[in-house]
């Protein structure tokens, strides 16, 4: 299963596309992605969904979000490289 072409710039998507797009990956097929990405990307998508659903009331809660959300970012990106790599 190709998830991404190979000239996708995974820097400029969106926190709630690359949310998505490790959601897919989390729900594939398990013959198309080992088990241990799988099991990385749920968690993942776990974490957006919370990441993206924080309060943002006030500045330390909106800083909080964004600092949540640069790390997501790169984790995701990581995953998302490796499993257009695989395919």
């Amino acid at each position: 299963m190709n998830y991404d072409e190979s000239s996708t710039d995974f820097w400029s998507l969106s926190p709630s596309r690359l949310a998505e797009k490790i959601g897919s990956i989390a729900n594939a097929d398990p013959a198309s992605i080992d088990d241990a990405t799988r099991a990385e990307a749920r968690l993942l998508a776990s974490e957006w969904h919370d990441a993206l659903n924080l309060p943002k009331a006030t500045f330390q809660d909106q800083q909080r979000q964004v600092s949540l959300l640069d790390s997501l970012q790169r984790r995701t990106i990581e995953i998302l490289v490796r499993t257009s790599q695989q395919n």
